[in-house]
Parts: C-alpha cells; structure tokens; sequence
C-alpha cells in the first residue's frame, strides 16, 4: 500500500546516497594531495581537481545504482547489522571495480588510491546514513509524521479481511483509525471523522459496496484533499501489466497481456520493419538461388503457403520454401501413428516427404526466409513464439496455451535456440514461449537474435 510515497522515500535516499560518493571522492582526492594517509605517501604530481570533475556524476550515479542492484534499498529494516554491512561492502567492491574499468578504458592516468578511498569512505558514510535513517525511522516522531491515518470505507467483513492481508511492510506505513460504511452510515457523518482524526487517507472497498452511494464520499474527500484508495475487489493475476486509462471520460483499470512499456513495444516494431527490410534486399541473390535449385530439384511450387494463426489467433498466410514434396499435406494423417511430439503439433523424425533440397533447406533453417516478407506485412516479428497452423491450434485443450498467441509470432525464439525439433514435449515448448512472453524485453530479443545465428549455421536441434 501507498507504495508511490516508499517509492518517492527510496529515491530522496539513492540522491543523498549519490552525494555521499561525490563528496567521497573530493575528500579522497585532497587527502591524497595534500597530507600522508594510512602509510601513503602524498602524491605531489596528483592530477589537476579540474580533470577529475567527470568523475563526480559517474561515482554518484554508480554507487546508488549498484547499491539497489544489491538489495540495499529493497527492504525497510534489512535483517541484521551484519547483512547490511556485507550488503554496503559488496556494493562497495563492485562501484571500484567498475570505476578502475572505466579509467583503464579511457586510458585516464588518475591515481587508483584515489577511487579505492573515495569509494571507501562513501561505502562508511552510506552505512553510518542507513543507521541514522533507520534510528529515526523508528522514533515517535517519524512514527506519527510518516505514517498514513487511514479511514477504511466499506463493509466491515470485508475491511477486515483486506487489513489481515496488509503485509509487514504495509502495515509499518499505516494507522488504521476507524471504518465508515456508506451503505448504512449516512454521507454527512464522513466530514466530522475526516476532521476529528486528520485522516490522511482512505481505502474505498467496493465489495459489497452500493457504489451509487460513493460519490458523496468522493466529494468529500476531493473538497477535505484527502488521498483515495480503490480497491475494486477483483485482480487478474500475473503475467497481467496493470495501469489506469481512461475510457469514454472515466478512469478504468487496464490489464495489459504483456507488462513491457508501451515504448519498449514500438521500438520492437520499428525493428522488425527495419530488419525486414534490409535483409530481404541483403539476401535477394541467396533467395534467388535457392529458389531456382527448388525448382530444379523437385516438381511443384517454389513456396508453401499455408494459414497459420497469428496475434491473439487472427489467420495470416505464411510463406516459406517448399521443403516437401508437392501435396504432402494431403498424407500427413498416414504418418499420425509416427507422431513424436505430445500434443496437437505434428513433428515426425526423417520425415518421408521432405525432399533432399528441403532437408538441406531446414537444417539451416533457409526455408524460412520469405517469411521476412510476413514481417515487413506485420503479421510476424523478428522473435516471438513460432506460428502454428490454424488446425492445431484449433486442437489445443488448455485454454492457457493460447497465450502464447498474446505476441506476434515470430522468426525465431527460445524454443529455437534451446533444442528446436529436440523438443517432444508441448508443454515444454510452450513453457519456453510464456517464459519470453513474461520476460520478454529489448535485451532478451537481442540475445535470442545473437543465439540463433550459430543454431542456424550448424543446424543444431533441425530436422
């Protein structure tokens, strides 16, 4: 709960935390210069301070993000003196290391003693900070100055049962003062409580709740200022993104399949078109080729075009080379007792109707490449859970399972790069693709990218 003011809390500490080292740095830096300490001796050809000035948002934008990587911001009370120590000195160590990397990288001649001692002393003045933050986070008078006096409104089983799963965290944040239940209570007895116990806040509890009789109590606390709290008495579970829209001039709660940032999202398509683009025009003359041996090779079409299902299960046509013989389709049902994979998708090892081209072609993958072309369309993305036909999608029996049509599909993902045709389990292919989807970020699309490359080129897991 009134998770945005910890939030703000942790911020004001990681900017006073990044001061700490900035001011670190310049004691470390005149010590050094000026006077013998712990055995060193003064360093009287030490750098002009004006060369060291970069060094000063670098050392305060490193210490607190390394700091928070390590936990040290996650928790109110850490449980120990001893872990919070180990905490700071780790955190510590690492802000060195990576400021000695940077000064060898760009080849600047600093004295290393000076960042050993500066991040030193800003690993002591951090850690006497938390003790002096947390002494004064438990005194009475932080006590009655941070926490929130909150009002709950609503039904008082259901008020009850929504405060017995406040977490520890939550309930240090709070003051539960009293309840009003707009369904009983009349709207003019609200006033006189937000008055008489400084009511920071309330909790609006919709469970049970005649919600016409909410708007008095809205008024209210919009005229008193103040804060509000919904809870709308239902919640969809993970991987759902949560945020409030607005829709036809009211706010509504939003659940997103995917929690990535909207931005992130655009980005991701910008690339895929990009991408598409170019490779269709790098891999012209390879297209070429491999189309005209296609034709030498075997009867029939150069390409297999077949519909498959798409974002949120939309039918595209998707287009690859042909790798089987011509109508191979037509006796894949004389072939369902060799089936090696669980589940509604149809996988055979040696498959009969793979002409020799074909196997060539799908060892390597190279039978994909027109789907650069569903790319560049939009029906596609560079990553994302491989498209399956509209018929075996149509035979899923888990309802969860068409999840993984949340995303586009795309080229290549992690079931591509972690075994391919290996995998006989459904299941364990689909794990493979809700795991992007939940995952999924800019960082992990380029990984998997990276990863395809050497599966593609040795033709690891092909059939």
């Amino acid at each position: 709960m009134l998770t945005y003011s910890r939030q703000t809390r942790i911020r004001i500490l990681q900017f006073s935390d990044g001061a700490l080292f900035a001011l670190s740095l310049a004691v470390a830096y005149f010590l050094r210069a000026t006077i013998p300490f712990f055995g060193l001796p003064r360093l009287p050809h030490i750098q002009p301070f004006e060369e060291h000035l970069w060094l000063f948002p670098l050392i305060a934008v490193c210490g607190p993000t390394v700091l928070a990587s390590q936990g040290f911001y996650q928790y109110a009370r850490l449980s120990s003196r001893l872990s919070t120590f180990f905490i700071v000195f780790r955190g510590v160590a690492f802000v060195t290391m990576t400021l000695v990397v940077v000064l060898f990288f760009v080849r600047a001649q600093f004295a290393r003693s000076v960042i050993i001692l500066a991040c030193g002393f800003g690993g002591v003045l951090v850690y006497c900070r938390h003790e002096l933050f947390e002494r004064l986070a438990a005194s009475r008078l932080a006590q009655s100055r941070w926490r929130q006096r909150v009002l709950w409104v609503g039904i008082s089983e259901e008020n009850s049962r929504l405060r017995a799963s406040l977490s520890p965290a939550e309930r240090s944040q709070i003051e539960s003062i009293s309840e009003f239940d707009p369904n009983t209570e009349p709207a003019e007895s609200l006033v006189p409580i937000l008055h008489e116990y400084s009511i920071n806040a309330i909790v609006v509890n919709l469970v049970g709740l005649d919600t016409s009789r909410l708007m008095p109590v809205l008024s209210a606390c919009e005229r008193e200022g103040v804060t509000v709290l919904v809870r709308p008495g239902f919640f969809a579970r993970t991987p759902f993104g949560m945020s409030i829209d607005w829709f036809a001039g009211e706010p509504v709660i939003y659940y997103r399949a995917q929690a990535a940032p909207p931005s992130h999202l655009v980005i991701k398509q910008m690339f895929d078109y990009v991408a598409a683009a170019i490779l269709l025009i790098l891999c012209l003359p390879l297209l070429f080729v491999l189309a005209l041996a296609i034709k030498l090779t075997s009867p029939g079409p150069i390409f297999f075009k077949q519909r498959r299902a798409g974002l949120n299960g939309r039918a595209f046509q998707l287009v690859k080379f042909r790798s089987m013989a011509a109508g191979a389709e037509k006796h894949q049902a004389e072939l369902a007792t060799r089936n090696e994979m669980t589940g509604p998708v149809f996988k055979v090892k040696n498959d009969p109707r793979v002409t020799p081209m074909g196997r060539f072609l799908r060892r390597h993958s190279l039978d994909e490449l027109p789907q650069l072309w569903n790319v560049l369309r939009g029906e596609m993305s560079m990553v994302g859970p491989r498209p399956l036909p509209v018929s075996e999608v149509k035979k899923f029996s888990d309802d969860a399972h068409r999840r993984r049509l949340s995303v586009r599909p795309g080229l290549t993902c992690l079931w591509q790069i972690r075994g391919r045709s290996d995998i006989s389990d459904f299941e364990e292919w689909v794990r493979l693709d809700l795991a992007y989807i939940d995952q999924w970020s800019l960082w992990l699309d380029a990984k998997i990218l990276m990863a395809t490359v050497p599966v593609v080129v040795f033709g690891k897991g092909a059939r």
